[in-house]
């Protein structure tokens, strides 16, 4: 992904927390030279394996196309995308242009296929971690296993080995204090949930 300098946000720590705060990721995995890439979005977790090293993890279902093309150490792709809005030019003291600022992280690596103990604990975890805050929470534990295994057979759960890792944080850090403040302001006052997440993140990384 093409980041400018001072947009880059390397540091690892902030990469992987941006990742468990916005899980719900798009997939892209390539075919054959003369196929189009399929894309597809999903939950994707991340993840430790037996040697400590940090992986992505997910499920899709068996019926879609994109299956086909994980594990046998097919390479893919990973976007996670944070709050983004729309930066008018109207809020500078000077003629410029309008342009957007987002936040996102892009990995790139290796998947793999899971086996089906390793699917049961990911839906196990995947389940256990949204439900928490549901009024009646559900578990895969509640279920009997022979229904899950039995449910299991219509998906397809994967690892990704982290190759690369590059995160995006354009925030306007290449505006003077009045303009970057103008910035703010402006954004704080739009009625925009994204907007105002945006405005905060420019706050904390000034």
């Amino acid at each position: 992904m093409y980041i400018p300098n001072q947009f880059q946000e390397t540091d690892r720590t902030v990469l992987y927390q941006f990742i468990r705060d916005n899980p719900f990721a798009l997939l892209v995995a390539n075919g054959s030279t003369n196929e189009a890439p399929l894309a597809t979005h999903l939950p994707i977790e991340l993840h430790t394996d037996a040697r400590g090293e940090w992986q992505l993890v997910g499920h899709l279902a068996k019926a879609n196309p994109q299956s086909k093309r994980l594990g046998s150490e097919t390479p893919a792709l990973a976007v996670f995308s944070g709050p983004h809005a729309y930066i008018s030019s109207s809020w500078y003291d000077h003629v410029n242009v309008p342009t957007w600022n987002y936040l996102s992280v892009q990995v790139t690596g290796l998947t793999r296929l899971l086996d089906s103990d390793e699917t049961l604990e990911l839906l196990r975890q995947q389940v256990d971690r949204y439900e928490v805050d549901s009024r009646c929470p559900v578990s895969v534990a509640s279920m009997t296993e022979a229904y899950v295994r039995k449910e299991m057979r219509g998906v397809v759960a994967f690892s990704m080995q982290i190759g690369t890792i590059q995160g995006a944080a354009k925030l306007s850090q290449n505006r003077d204090d009045k303009n970057h403040a103008a910035i703010v302001d402006a954004l704080t006052q739009q009625n925009d949930f994204n907007a105002n997440r945006v405005a905060e993140e420019m706050i904390k990384r000034r």
